[in-house]
């Protein structure tokens, strides 16, 4: 039986780096746009019921009353 081993090179290397860069950079995208996707939805909810009302609503979400 042979023995075989893999010879990593520095392109191997660089192909790896780059794509863990590709794929940190999407996950960083899409985690901005879905917070400001909640900070919009915070700043309507705002708008259209005040703070009293939010508080009121998330009261009543958690109770169920």
């Amino acid at each position: 039986m042979k023995a075989t081993a893999r010879i990593t090179t520095a392109t191997d290397i660089r192909e790896h780096e780059s794509v863990d860069q590709i794929g940190i950079g999407i996950i960083g995208i899409i985690s901005a746009m879905i917070g400001t996707w909640g900070v919009a939805c915070l700043v309507s909810g705002l708008c259209q019921y005040g703070i009293a009302g939010m508080i009121r609503g998330w009261i009543s979400a958690i109770t169920g009353v």
